[in-house]
């Protein structure tokens, strides 16, 4: 590893404290923040808040993002004035997912271990008519309500943020791979994209020929072999420790 190894992580510094602290224990510790998207209010509430209003009249609510826990309770108190009550049954993609529920005082009944869309609608035994809430971005993956829907559920669909290029980041991304950077961390296949807007797919596919680019997880994988690039490394799991562990190993 290099003396000095600039590792590019393309989350907004405020999200990723815990991520540079497990990045600088492995001795990378020039950090630069690069963050790719940001989100942004739905187009209209309208939807979120009847869902909201309407709350007990859903079986279960499937959080695929923490942001859409954060959208969602934020709203709430907005709309409602209170905290909502639990559901019978909350799911939760993932750890970050499952803590920000947590945070809002809810359990989460379902975390798979396989933290995506596949892994929840798979660990999802819902009987055949239950009715399923599903907050989330305006243009999330389709695959989760497909096989939900697949399964026999009713699923409601909800727009709780936008996600939006953020085009500082995307400067802070082109001025830091001048400089010389080693490693790019990639947490979603939105950031890939951003980054593919920014340097231009042919551009992407010769810089990542040199630099290290790291996925949090399959999917953010998928999406950079989509763009022409290998993954140096790939996350076994989408939390921090593991993150900075396949940053380390693929500058090894």
């Amino acid at each position: 590893m290099a003396p000095r190894t600039i590792v590019i992580v393309t989350r907004p510094r405020a999200l990723s404290a815990s991520l540079a602290a497990a990045l600088r224990a492995r001795g990378l510790r020039a950090v630069v923040f690069a963050p790719l998207i940001k989100t942004a209010p739905p187009r209209s509430w309208r939807a979120l808040d009847t869902a909201l209003r309407g709350l007990c009249r859903y079986d279960a609510v499937v959080f695929a993002s923490a942001t859409a826990v954060d959208v969602f309770f934020d709203r709430a108190k907005t709309t409602m004035r209170k905290r909502p009550s639990p559901p019978p049954l909350t799911a939760a993609v993932g750890p970050a997912t499952a803590k920000a529920l947590a945070r809002y005082g809810w359990k989460p009944s379902v975390v798979p271990e396989d933290a995506r869309a596949e892994g929840l609608a798979a660990a999802l035994r819902l009987p055949k008519g239950s009715r399923v809430l599903l907050p989330r971005a305006e243009r999330g993956r389709e695959i989760l309500p497909r096989l939900l829907r697949k399964a026999g559920a009713r699923v409601t669909l909800v727009t709780a943020y936008r996600t939006l290029a953020d085009h500082d980041g995307r400067r802070a991304l082109r001025q830091a791979l001048s400089s010389g950077a080693q490693a790019v961390l990639f947490a979603s296949p939105s950031a890939v994209e951003s980054a593919a807007c920014a340097l231009g797919r042919e551009r992407m596919k010769r810089a990542f020929l040199k630099i290290a680019a790291v996925a949090i997880g399959p999917t953010t994988a998928s999406a950079l072999q989509t763009c022409g690039v290998r993954p140096a490394a790939v996350s076994k799991r989408p939390d921090s420790e593991s993150f900075a562990l396949a940053a380390s190993k693929a500058l090894s």
